[in-house]
C-alpha cells in the first residue's frame, strides 16, 4: 500500500513537472516569435519627471501690422519684381558630350553638362559671357528658363577682360537686358541671377563692397568686388541693380576651398559697353 501511495505521489509530480515544462517551452517559443517580427520601439515617457501641472499660456508673437511692414513689404515687392522681368533672358550654356558605353552591347549616351552662365545683350540673339567659360569649344547649347536647347557659336572672345559672345542659331523670343547707366559705388544694392553648381535660375543678392578691384592678368583697373553669394557655374551671370539695369557679370570668387567665401568679382557695365561691340562687328 505504502508503495502504491509513493507511486502515485512521484507519477503526480511528474505530471506537474511536466506541465510546467510544457507551459514555460510554450512561454519561450511566444517570445521567439515576437522577437522574430520588427516591433517599432516606441519611447515611453517617464511619469515621474512629467509637469505635475500645466505651463503656464503665453501668446505667440504677432504678426506686423501693415503699416509696420509696409517699407519692407515694398522692398520685397520690387526684388520679386526685378528677378522675374530679368531672369528669361539669363541663359545657362552647357555643353553636349557623349559618355562611352559602360558594357559590352550597351549604347553611348549624350549627356549635357552645365559650363556657366551668360545674357540675351540684343534682340539679334547674341549672348554675353566670360570668356573662361567658352575657351575649350566654340559649340554651346544655350537654354534660357525653362526653354528648350538653342545651339551658339562662339563669335568673339576677348581673354584680357575675360568677355565672349555667342550668337543663336535661331531667334527667340525675349527681350534683351539693357547695360546701366548708373555709376558703380561701394553700399549698392545688387543682385545676381546665374547657374551656381547647374542649378539654373539662382538669384542671389547682396552689395558691391569695394570698386577698383584688378585680377591677375586681368588689365581692368575697375573691377568689382561684390559679397553676393557667386559659386561655380555663376560665372557670366548678371549683376543687376535697382534699375534693373545690368551693372556688370560675375566673373571670379577669392575662396580657399573652392566655393564662396563672401568676396566675389564682376566686370563693369562700361567694360561691356567697350567691347562686345568690337566682338560682335569684328
Amino acid at each position: 500500500m505504502v508503495t502504491t501511495h509513493l507511486r502515485l505521489l512521484m507519477l503526480g509530480f511528474l505530471l506537474l513537472l511536466a506541465g510546467c515544462s510544457y507551459r514555460q517551452s510554450t512561454y519561450h517559443s511566444q517570445l521567439d516569435f515576437s522577437s522574430a517580427t520588427e516591433v517599432p520601439v516606441v519611447p515611453t515617457a517617464i511619469h515621474e519627471k512629467m509637469p505635475r501641472t500645466p505651463f503656464p499660456t503665453r501668446a505667440a508673437i504677432q504678426f506686423l501690422d501693415a503699416t509696420a511692414a509696409a517699407p519692407l513689404a515694398a522692398v520685397e515687392s520690387q526684388t520679386i519684381r526685378l528677378f522675374r522681368q530679368t531672369v528669361p533672358a539669363v541663359a545657362s550654356i552647357d555643353i553636349m558630350f557623349t559618355h562611352p558605353a559602360i558594357h559590352s552591347g550597351d549604347v553611348p549616351r549624350k549627356m549635357v553638362m552645365s559650363q556657366g552662365s551668360g545674357f540675351l545683350y540684343d534682340d539679334q540673339g547674341h549672348v554675353v559671357t566670360n570668356a573662361h567659360v567658352v575657351s575649350d569649344r566654340n559649340e554651346y547649347l544655350i537654354r534660357f528658363g525653362n526653354s528648350s536647347e538653342i545651339t551658339a557659336t562662339v563669335i568673339g572672345r576677348d581673354e584680357a577682360s575675360d568677355l565672349a559672345v555667342l550668337a543663336l542659331s535661331q531667334p527667340v523670343d525675349i527681350a534683351p537686358l539693357q547695360l546701366s547707366q548708373r555709376t558703380p559705388m561701394t553700399g549698392m544694392w545688387v543682385m545676381t541671377i546665374g547657374n551656381p553648381l547647374g542649378l539654373r535660375d539662382t538669384m542671389t543678392l547682396g552689395t558691391i563692397s569695394a570698386v577698383g578691384r584688378t585680377l591677375d592678368g586681368n588689365p581692368n583697373q575697375n573691377i568689382l568686388q561684390i559679397d553676393a553669394a557667386v559659386n561655380p557655374g555663376s560665372s557670366g551671370g548678371v549683376l543687376i541693380d535697382v534699375t534693373g539695369g545690368v551693372l556688370g557679370i560675375t566673373t571670379a570668387i577669392q575662396s580657399s576651398s573652392g566655393s564662396f567665401e563672401g568676396i566675389g568679382y564682376a566686370i563693369p557695365a562700361d567694360t561691356i559697353r567697350q567691347i562686345i561691340p568690337v566682338l560682335i562687328g569684328h
